[in-house]
This record gives C-alpha cells, sequence and structure tokens, in this order.
C-alpha cells in the first residue's frame, strides 16, 4: 500500500489516472445513452439472419427486445460512467464499471467482434488499474472485522483540485449524453480530445502561476 501512495505523488501518473477516467467514462456514457432511452444499437432494416448461428446485428437485436433489461445495460453504464467522470466518486464507479467491463469483453470475445475484444480487453486492464489506484480506500471492504483507519487526500489523487477535474468531467459527460448513438464516434471522440486538451492546458497555466511550494 505504502508504494501506491508513493506513485500518487506523482504528477504525471495522477493526470493519467485522470484522463483514463474520462476516457472510460465518457466511452461508456457515449455508447449506454442510446440503451438507457430504449433505442437499438443495429438499425433492425440492416439484419441478415444466417441459416445456422447467430449474427452480430441479429445478437443485438435480441437484447434490444428484451426491453427492460436493454435499458437496465445502457442506465449501468451511464451511471457508472458518470460517477468516473466526476472524479469525486471514481472509486464507486470503477467498482459498478467491472463486472461490466468484464461482461462487454467476454461477450465481444464469444462472439467474435475481430479486433474488438482487445479494446475490450484494455476498458477491463485499465479498471482494474484504477482499482489498484484506490486500493487504499478498498481494503477495509477485503479486510473485515479489522480495525482499519483510512485517510484520503485529495491533493494526492486530483493534484489538488477537485472541482476542477469534476467540472471538466461534468463537460465531457455533457458532450458524451449531446452525441450518443447518434454520430460518428470518431467525431464524439474529437471533441471530447479537444476539451481534454483545453482542459490539461487551463490546470497547466494555472500550476504555472502558483508558487514553487504549492506546486505538486
Amino acid at each position: 500500500m505504502t508504494q501506491i501512495n508513493l506513485l500518487r505523488q506523482k504528477t504525471s501518473l495522477c493526470l493519467l489516472v485522470i484522463y483514463v477516467r474520462y476516457l472510460i467514462g465518457g466511452a461508456y456514457v457515449f455508447s449506454g445513452i442510446g440503451k438507457a432511452m430504449g433505442e437499438r444499437f443495429i438499425q433492425a432494416g440492416s439484419m441478415q439472419i444466417p441459416p445456422m448461428g447467430m449474427t452480430l446485428d441479429v445478437f443485438f437485436e435480441t437484447l434490444y427486445r428484451t426491453g427492460l433489461w436493454w435499458q437496465f445495460l445502457g442506465w449501468g453504464q451511464l451511471v457508472s460512467g458518470f460517477l468516473l467522470l466526476t472524479q469525486r466518486w471514481s472509486t464507486l464507479g470503477a467498482v459498478a464499471f467491472l463486472p461490466i467491463s468484464i461482461n462487454i469483453f467476454l461477450i465481444t470475445l464469444s462472439m467474435d467482434f475481430h479486433g474488438t475484444p482487445l479494446i475490450t480487453g484494455l476498458m477491463v486492464l485499465a479498471n482494474l488499474g484504477l482499482l489498484g489506484w484506490d486500493s487504499s480506500k478498498l481494503s477495509p471492504l477485503l479486510q473485515p472485522n479489522q480495525d482499519t483507519t483510512v485517510s484520503i487526500h485529495w491533493r494526492g489523487d486530483q493534484l489538488g483540485h477537485p472541482r476542477y477535474w469534476a467540472g471538466l468531467g461534468l463537460v465531457i459527460f455533457l458532450t458524451s449524453i449531446s452525441f450518443g448513438n447518434r454520430v460518428n464516434p470518431p467525431l464524439w471522440l474529437l471533441v471530447c480530445l479537444v476539451e481534454g486538451l483545453i482542459g490539461w492546458l487551463g490546470w497547466w497555466f494555472f500550476r504555472r502561476g502558483k508558487p514553487n511550494d504549492e506546486r505538486l
């Protein structure tokens, strides 16, 4: 645990963790909003049912026709993504995401999504990395019936500016909600990347104006 706390003092790693949360949270909000609103993932008119087996479009249409479960899956992604994007409740978001991310990875693996399992597998690893980063907060849950003292410092997790990073997360959340499944994913990703870059530049310029003893 001491090693994790030492890593949390490194500015570059803190920034990496913050932006990984943005990436995963934004991606699941983007993909989950359509499901939560009861929209199809693939248009029904494009479906083709083969003599044997099931194609991806038929698979998603079957999930869509479950109705309540389809929307529940979308809301699960939406809420978990929001928690990650807030940074303040990111630990809870990472815990909620673990079964979701593993489930999605196994689906892409089982249905032969070509290169997609590589992406979803990396997201599972990133999810596990976020849980490892917050292991000091989770350790009391893994050690029941033991006297444990938990000390949480925002400065070592969000570079001393939790409200700033939470605000940027809200911008990315609203952007992902607005785009949803209705536009090209590359366009959504580009807009979020620009927002993230502007946010990083804003933090960097603000940090430059601080005295050396106040910098991280």
